[in-house]
């Protein structure tokens, strides 16, 4: 997904936003450190693209070990639960310091399922089970497991001084321009990713475009209910977590996950 920055310093789609805030947020915004921070780690069982890999072992330590120590570490994450829908995971979840308290129905680990239908499922489970009250959800994905700790902490501390906001992600400059893409349309011929008032803009410089944003997946924040009343782990007011440079580290393949192994064992061994 490809974004660009508006005026306002929030992150928008790049086509017009059709949504209106209609004033659902009504969270007491105290100090941060009194606030229920849940720090969740989505693992689901069935993963095509490498089986098992949540409970794989990268540098001694199996896959999503690594986001739960994120957790852990972190100043403000008060509370660590790993939604699964597979037994042998939510064992290795416990066994590394999460909480487990329920396993994630089927219909929520599907292929096609995005983040929103586990997470709500999460914060209510919670609330109505439980008795415990998410404010802010973070989002802690095994498949990025380097995070520097203070990244979590700064972003949970920039989205709690923005009430107005309705999530943080972090974000990488997007090597390649969207204003120079295509797509395939319906008929034989292409069409601009993103619309133009001339065709011919598109063989203009990249440098006369705004810059865009590519998520990374280490950072992901938002109020618990805005997630709740959007059903969406975004909202539309999503603020930008800038990480410059660094590289996207990212489990998909077999390859990435020795590349990531090779470089969190070298960095514990410098």
């Amino acid at each position: 997904m490809v974004w660009q920055i508006c005026y306002t310093g929030f992150l928008i789609l790049d086509y017009e936003v059709i949504r209106k805030d209609i004033g659902v947020n009504n969270l007491d915004r105290q100090s941060l450190s009194n606030l229920n921070v849940l720090g969740l780690i989505p693992a689901r069982g069935g993963s095509k693209g490498l089986p098992r890999k949540n409970i794989l072992p990268l540098a001694g330590r199996p896959l999503l070990a690594h986001s739960i120590d994120h957790g852990i570490k972190s100043k403000y994450v008060n509370k660590i639960v790993c939604t699964t829908d597979d037994e042998e995971i939510a064992k290795v979840a416990r066994d590394h310091g999460a909480e487990v308290p329920f396993i994630r129905p089927a219909e929520l680990a599907t292929d096609d399922q995005d983040d929103s239908g586990f997470t709500v499922h999460a914060i209510e489970w919670l609330r109505d089970k439980a008795k415990w009250t998410a404010d802010i959800v973070i989002l802690l994905r095994p498949t990025s497991p380097i995070r520097d700790i203070e990244h979590i902490d700064r972003a949970l501390e920039i989205l709690h001084q923005n009430p107005d906001a309705h999530s943080i992600v972090s974000v990488v400059l997007a090597d390649k321009t969207p204003y120079k893409m295509f797509r395939q349309s319906t008929s034989k011929f292409l069409k601009p990713l993103i619309e133009h008032d001339q065709w011919e803009q598109m063989n203009s410089a990249r440098q006369i475009y705004p810059d865009t944003f590519v998520l990374n997946g280490i950072i992901h924040a938002m109020w618990a209910d805005i997630a709740i009343r959007d059903h969406s782990t975004l909202g539309y007011k999503v603020l930008p977590y800038d990480m410059g440079n660094e590289p996207m580290l990212d489990i998909d393949s077999i390859e990435d996950f020795h590349n990531i192994g090779k470089m969190l064992f070298d960095s514990r061994n410098q």
